[in-house]
C-alpha cells in the first residue's frame, strides 16, 4: 500500500501520539502478578487488615456504590457467568487517605491532582469468581478525581482488586489468623479519648483513710467545783 506525503504525515503523528500517550500513561510501580493472589490477600501484601477491620469495626463508613450494573451470561451454554460494572466512591479523610494510599503504591505517573483530590472515584468491571467478585484482568480501571475533573486509566493490579472486594476475603483471614474481632475491640485512640471525665466539686481525698479530712473539735472543758472555806482557827 502506498501512502501519500499527507496521509503518511497523519499516520505518523496518530501513531507517535499513541506512544506517548502509553508512555505517559499510568504504569504498574509495584509488580505482584507473578505471586498467586490468594497468597497476596493471605500475606497481607496490600496492607489492608486494619482498613477492612475499620470499616467492620464501624470506626469508618463503608465507601458509595455511585452507580451498579449486574450482568448474567455464559461462555459455554451451561456455566453461567456473573459479572458487571460499579462505581464506587471514596471521601471524607479516612476513606480518601486509604484510597489514596493502594494507587500510590501500585501505581506510578498518577495525576498530580490525586495528592490534592477529596473524593476519589473508581469504575470498575469485575467478574464474580468462587462466589467472590474480583476486578477482569482484560479492561482498565477509570480514576475519577472530585466529580470528573480529572480522568485517568488504571492498569489491573491485585491489590487494587483486594481493596475493591475483598472484605470477605480479609474476613476469612482475620478468622484463620485468630486476630481480634473488630466489632468488640475497641481501638486504642478511641478509648484514650472515651477515658472517664473526672467529676466536678468533688473534695480531695486524704492519703490514708480516703475520706474527706476534717478538723477535729477542741475537747470540752469540765469548770472546777467552788473551793469550800476554811475551817475558823481556834
Amino acid at each position: 500500500m502506498h501512502l501519500t506525503k499527507p496521509t503518511r504525515l497523519l499516520f505518523l503523528v496518530g501513531v507517535v501520539s499513541s506512544l506517548i500517550a502509553v508512555a505517559c500513561g499510568v504504569a504498574i510501580k509495584r509488580d505482584l502478578s507473578t505471586i498467586p493472589q490468594g497468597q497476596v490477600g493471605f500475606d497481607d501484601m496490600c496492607g489492608l487488615q486494619d482498613y477492612f477491620d475499620s470499616l467492620e469495626g464501624k470506626v469508618a463508613k463503608e465507601p458509595a456504590i455511585v452507580s451498579s450494573l449486574d450482568l448474567e451470561g455464559s461462555s459455554d451454554g451451561q456455566r453461567s457467568i456473573h459479572g458487571g460494572k460499579v462505581r464506587v466512591a471514596y471521601e471524607g479523610d479516612f476513606l480518601v487517605k486509604n484510597a489514596r494510599r493502594v494507587l500510590e503504591e501500585n501505581y506510578r505517573r498518577l495525576p498530580p491532582e490525586l495528592a490534592t483530590a477529596t473524593k476519589i472515584e473508581l469504575e470498575v468491571r469485575w467478574a464474580e469468581r468462587a462466589g467472590v467478585r474480583r476486578l477482569v484482568t482484560d479492561q482498565d480501571a477509570q480514576l475519577i478525581l472530585d466529580d470528573g475533573t480529572t480522568n485517568s486509566f488504571l492498569p489491573y493490579h491485585v491489590c487494587l482488586s483486594e481493596f475493591l472486594f475483598g472484605a470477605p476475603l480479609y474476613k476469612q483471614r482475620q478468622i484463620i489468623n485468630g486476630l481480634p474481632d473488630p466489632i468488640t475491640k475497641r481501638p486504642l485512640d478511641l478509648a484514650l479519648d472515651a477515658a472517664t471525665p473526672e467529676p466536678e466539686n468533688v473534695i480531695p481525698a486524704t492519703p490514708d483513710a480516703g475520706a474527706p479530712a476534717v478538723t477535729p473539735a477542741p475537747p470540752a472543758v469540765t469548770p472546777a467545783p467552788p473551793a469550800r472555806p476554811a475551817p475558823p482557827a481556834n
